[in-house]
């Protein structure tokens, strides 16, 4: 029965491509050698960083999901009714560790300077 219901669909679209298929054609491009000056005005670099707010918001979230897990765990493990204490003292502590974690590795990467071509970094760091 199933099979059915695709078997018709399915030559529908068949003979709608066969109706529109048209000649093949190619398309050719003359090739023109390149000088050096060329390829270096098509190389465009990009380089983005997130912000130190996000970083630590970031890590911060991800700490919390993980310590929910690590406190569903012992909410588990326990035999006690008192679950919610457990995945509140979790995801709390998961929260604390990674604002920690997202403050240091923000810290840690506010000094570097992202490398670039030369005088185009003050282009690429510009807001538009």
């Amino acid at each position: 029965m199933l099979s059915k219901l695709f078997v018709a669909p399915f030559a529908a679209l068949l003979l709608a491509g066969a109706a529109n298929a048209g000649p093949l054609q190619t398309l050719s491009l003359p090739e023109r050698p390149q000088t050096k000056d060329q390829l270096a005005a098509e190389v465009v670099e990009v380089q983005t960083r997130r912000s130190p707010m996000a970083i630590i918001a970031q890590d911060a979230l991800y700490g919390g999901i993980a310590g929910l897990a690590i406190g569903a765990g012992v909410a588990l493990l326990n035999s006690d009714h008192d679950w919610g204490r457990d995945l509140a003292i979790g995801a709390g502590a998961g929260l604390l560790i990674g604002g920690i974690f997202g403050a240091i590795d923000a810290a840690a990467s506010a000094d570097r300077a992202p490398a670039g071509f030369g005088r185009s970094y003050p282009l690429a760091a510009a807001k538009f």
